[in-house]
């Protein structure tokens, strides 16, 4: 556990009225389906830290867009502070890493999966256009 909150990023690739989603194979969160993305490695910018975990998780090399969504969850035994960006993908995506499966899924179909509360949350906010933050707390 660390003393600090820890910052991690995620890439929300869509196509058409599809996103593209991976199941995550290691805790926290192990099983459930997912934005992907991970932590921003010290030196390392928020866009060059997308374009590292979803290659990683997907295989896809993705062009990064704008900020979509800043999500904090506290839990015991973790703190993140988390920004989810839009990115661009062309192909297939393969898992790899921390994915145990990546495929992309209908928006409908998205939020019924077994999913992370946050994934959740925010693929139900997608349309909204304010800026989405989600606090999560359980102690």
């Amino acid at each position: 556990m660390s003393s600090r909150p820890l910052v991690a990023v995620g890439g929300l690739v869509k196509r058409g009225n599809k996103v593209l989603l991976v199941r995550r194979g290691h805790p926290p969160n192990a099983g459930l389906w997912a934005i992907p993305g991970g932590k921003v490695e010290y030196g390392e910018t928020l866009e060059e830290a997308v374009i590292r975990e979803l290659k990683e998780e997907t295989g896809l090399e993705v062009k990064v867009g704008e900020l979509l969504c800043v999500v904090e969850t506290l839990r015991e035994g973790y703190h993140y502070v988390i920004l989810d960006f839009y990115a661009e993908a062309d192909g297939d995506p393969t898992p790899s890493s921390d994915a145990m499966e990546a495929k992309f899924f209908g928006l409908e179909e998205a939020v019924k999966l077994d999913s992370t509360d946050t994934t959740r949350e925010l693929l139900q906010r997608l349309g909204e256009r304010k800026p989405i933050f989600i606090t999560r707390i359980s102690k």
